[in-house]
């Protein structure tokens, strides 16, 4: 899939009534393919015996559409730098394509701030004890994508009243031990209650894998964000296109 035709629900004739209504909700993701949105997760690549630039390189040429960096464990001028070498890494996988692969930055504000003003093209993702989206909003400007981690009716109709949030992260679907204190995974079917509930294009996250992205088909979700399915995989290319044509259920 190429720039110019986003990925709005996986099955639009059945499930889009279930992603966000906003008037102008769509073309914030034009030209993105928003199918496959991997997270960072510096420890387990580098386990895998990578580095997080090589692995987004490789994962972005097999497919991934959106990149958000994510390590909790460095200050702001090492995750400026870790972004620095993640936004090289997409521009070399997409360099001579007409791929817009959008680069997220987890929390961070400060740093995105910096790298907008040195002219990146940049988005941030928050979490519910993180930043707010009114001040991620008032501090990065209209242009960049917002998205925020929700679970819950309250939290969804915050990000719809906010006005800011453009994407919805909910999960974990499935149990994940990316995180030590996720809760347990909800499940597909319950995933697409929430989907439909949260009225906010939605990814989902949390355990998911080739052979569980199948059932994660008809949710009304714009796509699947995975952590350790690449970060750990022996090839990010290949897990990458397996990842896809599971969702996907097609070839790529």
């Amino acid at each position: 899939m190429t720039a110019g035709s986003a990925h709005i629900a996986d099955n639009p004739a059945d499930d889009s009534a279930t992603v966000n209504d906003r008037d102008g909700s769509a073309d914030r993701f034009a030209g993105i393919d928003t199918r496959l949105y991997l997270v960072t997760d510096s420890a387990q690549c580098e386990a895998a015996g990578r580095s997080v630039a090589e692995t987004v390189q490789a994962a972005v040429a097999g497919g991934v559409g959106i990149v958000q960096v994510r390590d909790k464990d460095i200050d702001d001028a090492g995750f400026y730098s870790l972004t620095r070498q993640v936004i090289a890494a997409v521009d070399a996988a997409t360099r001579d394509t007409d791929r817009t692969v959008p680069v997220v930055l987890n929390d961070r504000v400060e740093v995105a701030r910096r790298l907008i003003d040195e002219g990146e093209n940049v988005h941030i993702h928050v979490g519910q004890t993180d930043t707010t989206v009114a001040e991620v909003r008032a501090a990065v400007g209209a242009e960049p994508l917002i998205g925020l981690s929700a679970a819950n009716s309250d939290e969804f109709a915050a990000a719809r009243d906010s006005g800011v949030v453009d994407l919805v992260g909910i999960g974990p679907v499935f149990d994940t031990s990316t995180k030590a204190d996720a809760p347990d995974g909800i499940g597909p079917d319950r995933l697409g209650e929430l989907v439909a509930e949260a009225g906010i294009p939605a990814v989902a996250i949390g355990g998911i894998n080739a052979d569980r992205a199948p059932d994660l088909q008809g949710r009304g979700l714009i796509g699947i964000c995975v952590v350790s399915a690449i970060c750990m995989a022996d090839d990010p290319k290949t897990a990458a296109e397996e990842l896809l044509a599971a969702y996907a259920g097609s070839a790529q």
